[in-house]
């Protein structure tokens, strides 16, 4: 039997309508305990509602979950004190300072001063703004913002931090300061759950991911396996010498091709199989027509083209 201390979350048949409108549909999901877990997903895809349930926003219209061990439903105020949440938009003070922020946060859990002010000053520098701790908030940059948040959120050092989308409309270097942060966050053993909708972010960061659509998970496992089994296939590249349809159509005989492109000076071949196969045997055949490569790169499927197979190309409100 398995052992169900091995978790963070559980859920089972979860359910969320609003009216007629189903948002999350019998959601059946396991997050061990230490994961870097990412929702990915289009707009609307029920994402967002499923956090807003696990951190007890919402009351969960049928099924049943436990976060940090506490079911969902009977002890919302214990999973409440085990987890804490950054979300979308920047939800603390503006007119008050990160340090500000921070001490009201903490009194309102009701901690001693002294550990207060120590826990103050320790978020501060994990999220780097200890320079910028007497500053009000308000002429922050979002990535300064996002940062702040992380610190409200870990400030009762919780066992599960929530994270909805936190790099959404960021520079790029605010991006990788929040994602290194995550990661090191992580590393110190505590379970992130991370919603965005950046493949590239989700491909670096997640150990594990759900793909979301229409309030159901469509699909679960690591990156590599994602992209292994829903990503198509793998695609050679071909610059060379001499390059025509017919000479396309010949490798991609050659090589047992599913598909191939031959557009701007370019020969595309996708693979099924093993691509040092078909490299090992494009050589010699080009070699014996005296045809010169000039780059010859084989990739593998992005998540981003995995993403488009499971929820296809349709613009999402």
């Amino acid at each position: 039997m398995t052992d169900k201390t091995e978790y963070a979350i559980e859920c089972s048949g979860l359910v969320k309508k609003f009216g007629s409108f189903t948002a999350v549909n019998s959601l059946d999901l396991r997050v061990k305990k230490g994961e870097l877990f990412g929702f990915l997903g289009p707009n609307g895809a029920g994402k967002t509602t499923t956090i807003k349930m696990l951190t007890t926003l919402l009351t969960p219209t049928a099924g049943c979950a436990k976060v940090a061990g506490y079911d969902l439903a009977e002890e919302s105020a214990f999973v409440r004190a085990k987890i804490g949440v950054v979300p979308q938009e920047f939800a603390l003070f503006e007119e008050l300072s990160p340090a500000e922020n921070l001490w009201y946060i903490g009194e309102l859990f009701g901690m001693k001063k002294d550990y207060l002010k120590k826990r103050t000053e320790e978020l501060l520098r994990t999220v780097n703004l200890y320079e910028k701790k007497d500053v009000r908030s308000e002429g922050f940059s979002g990535g300064m913002k996002q940062r702040l948040s992380v610190a409200a959120g870990l400030m009762h050092t919780p066992d599960i931090l929530f994270m909805d989308e936190p790099t959404t409309g960021l520079d790029p270097q605010s991006r990788i300061a929040l994602r290194e942060l995550t990661q090191r966050l992580n590393a110190s053993g505590m379970t992130v759950i991370y919603t965005t909708h950046d493949m590239e972010e989700a491909d670096k960061l997640c150990e594990r991911i759900a793909v979301m659509d229409k309030g159901r998970v469509i699909a679960l496992g690591t990156g590599q396996e994602l992209k292994r089994t829903h990503g198509g296939y793998q695609r050679m590249t071909l610059s060379l010498s001499r390059h025509d349809e017919s000479l396309a159509r010949e490798l991609s005989k050659l090589v047992g091709a599913k598909e191939h492109l031959y557009r701007d000076g370019r020969i595309d071949l996708f693979l099924s199989g093993d691509p040092s196969e078909a490299v090992r045997a494009v050589i010699p055949f080009l070699s014996k027509k005296k045809i010169d490569i000039h780059d010859m790169n084989v990739r593998e499927p992005t998540l981003e083209e995995v993403f488009i197979n499971l929820t296809k190309k349709d613009v999402r409100d």
